[in-house]
C-alpha cells in the first residue's frame, strides 16, 4: 500500500547524491520529462527497494510488520495483533508528478495486498452480530493509493513536513477462523455476509491499518534523510 511513498521520497533524496544503490538509476533535474523518468525508475527499482537497503538503514517493506492494529467504534471493535502485510513488492505505478522548486510531488500506484493477523472481534455489521478470536486473512484487490507530499530542507537535511492521501479498492475478501467459538453454521453465514458487505468492513479496518503503514514508511525515510545532508542530495 502507502509504502511506495517511502521509495519515492528516498529516490528524490538520493537521486543526485552520487552514492545511489546500484539498482537505482538517477534522473536529471533538468530533464524536460522528469516525471516520466522518475516514474520509470520507481517501476524498475521499487521491488528491490521493498526488500530493504541495509547500508542506508532502510528496513524491508514487503513484508511490512504492523504489530497491533485497533478498530474501535461504538458498533464494531477489532484488535489485530502480529499483523503482517505482503504484496507491496508487486506494485505498479500509475502516474508520478514532481515539482522540485516548490517541493511538492504526487504518486499514484496500485497493488494487490494481503493482511494476516490474529484477531479479536466483537460487535455488529449492520444488523448482524459478529464475534470471534482466531486467525484472520484479508486479501485486497487493486488497492489504489494516491499520495501527495511536501519536502523541504531544515538544518541542512531534507524533511517531509506533510502529506495527504486517498485510496480506493476493487474488492476485499475476508477469512476469519473460530468465529462464534467455532460454531460452523454461524461462522459460514457471517463470513458470507462480511464478504458481501466488504466495503462496510473495510471502511473501519483500512484507516488504522494504512496509518500504521505510512508511519513505517516515513520512519525509514527520515532515517535516510538524517544520514545524508541535503546539499549532497540536490546539488
Amino acid at each position: 500500500m502507502k509504502v511506495l511513498v517511502c521509495f519515492v521520497l528516498s529516490y528524490i533524496a538520493c537521486a543526485y547524491a552520487g552514492s545511489l544503490p546500484s539498482f537505482i538509476t538517477p534522473c536529471s533535474r533538468s530533464d524536460p520529462n522528469l516525471n516520466e523518468c522518475v516514474e520509470k525508475v520507481i517501476s524498475a527499482a521499487g521491488a528491490k527497494f521493498t526488500e530493504g537497503i541495509p547500508e542506508l538503514g532502510i528496513a524491508p517493506l514487503d513484508p511490512v510488520e504492523l504489530g497491533t492494529v485497533v478498530v474501535n467504534n461504538p458498533a464494531l471493535k477489532i484488535t489485530f495483533t502480529d499483523t503482517v502485510v505482503t504484496g507491496l513488492k508487486g506494485f505498479r505505478v500509475n502516474t508520478y508528478k514532481i515539482n522540485p522548486e516548490k517541493g511538492k510531488a504526487t504518486l499514484d500506484f496500485t497493488a494487490n495486498v494481503t493482511l494476516k493477523a490474529h484477531y479479536d472481534m466483537n460487535g455488529q455489521v449492520l444488523i448482524l452480530p459478529i464475534r470471534g478470536n482466531g486467525q484472520s486473512k484479508i486479501k485486497i484487490t487493486n488497492l489504489n493509493i494516491v499520495v501527495k507530499y511536501d519536502f523541504e530542507e531544515k538544518d541542512g537535511h531534507w524533511i517531509v513536513p506533510s502529506y495527504k492521501d486517498h485510496y480506493k479498492m476493487d474488492r476485499a475478501q475476508f477469512k476469519f477462523t473460530n468465529l462464534f467459538g467455532g460454531n460452523k453454521e454461524l461462522a459460514q453465514t457471517t463470513e458470507r455476509f462480511t464478504n458481501e458487505n466488504w466495503e462496510i468492513i473495510m471502511s473501519e479496518i483500512a484507516p488504522p491499518a494504512l496509518n500504521q503503514i505510512i508511519k513505517k514508511c516515513v520512519d525509514q525515510v527520515q532515517k535516510f534523510f538524517a544520514a545524508i545532508p541535503a546539499r549532497e542530495l540536490l546539488p
